[in-house]
């Protein structure tokens, strides 16, 4: 699966790349298929072909001319989608009714994360260990992305990504919903092994360089740390967040 940012920023709109890729957008998130070009092998392609009709979406025939500019070095299949990443997006109050009716829900919020891999790992592995939204600020954090795309191995039309404005005020408002929060930073009051996950949880991931901002980190209930061996000073952002979401499954 590959994807790559747009050059029209303005438009927040990325180019995805493949099959697979393509499929998973129009099974999760058609919506968010604004123009697909497909070459003649790809035009026989049957189930993609009616997925495309089945959601009234434009399909242009591929020229070599398309391929070239469009595509450059990406690996295609013949497949080139426009994505319009705004389309993806959940509104906040939609996931609030995930306390209606899953039981613990876990929300995962990305406190300024600079680099769309960190995002895109954080957002597979959320998918994959079962938690129930990514929640992200609209500044100062890297949005959804063609490399983001690409990393979250599609996982972006999987779980809702819900756009929030202050990240302050968000944390208190998920408190007062008894929705428990967990700061991730290096030396924090509760090892990872130690913590008993059986309420509504909060991941606070906070930026590569700097971690959880400090009025942000106040209102967590739990700095929760990972032991570790000295002679490793820190994990990635991403893998930090995996091996948390890995230990929160485990207690489900």
């Amino acid at each position: 699966m590959q994807a790559m940012k747009s050059q029209k920023e303005k438009d927040d709109k990325v180019y995805l790349y493949g099959k697979h890729a393509l499929r998973e957008a129009l099974l999760a998130k058609p919506a968010s298929v604004q123009k697909v070009f497909l070459d003649v092998n790809a035009e026989s392609d049957i189930e993609l072909t009616d997925l495309l009709k089945k959601h009234g979406i434009a399909v242009n025939s591929m020229k070599q001319e398309a391929k070239n500019s469009l595509a450059g070095d990406a690996v295609h299949q013949g497949v080139i989608a426009v994505i319009n990443t705004e389309k993806l997006y959940t509104p906040f109050e939609e996931a609030l009714k995930l306390f209606d009716t899953a039981k613990n829900p876990c929300f995962v919020l990305l406190d300024e994360l600079h680099d769309p891999h960190n995002v895109g790992a954080i957002i597979r592995s959320a998918a994959a260990f079962g938690a129930h939204a990514i929640l992200m600020p609209e500044h100062n954090q890297s949005p959804i992305t063609g490399t983001v795309i690409k990393t979250s191995a599609g996982m972006v039309f999987r779980i809702p990504i819900v756009k929030i404005g202050n990240v302050n005020q968000t944390v208190r408002l998920l408190k007062e919903k008894h929705m428990w929060s967990y700061g991730l930073v290096m030396n924090g009051d509760t090892p990872l092994n130690k913590a008993v996950f059986d309420t509504a949880t909060l991941f606070i991931v906070g930026n590569e360089s700097t971690g959880i901002r400090e009025k942000t980190l106040e209102l967590c209930d739990i700095g929760l740390t990972i032991p570790m061996s000295p002679e490793c000073e820190s994990l990635n952002a991403s893998v930090a967040a995996s091996v948390v979401l890995y230990e929160w499954s485990r207690g489900k």
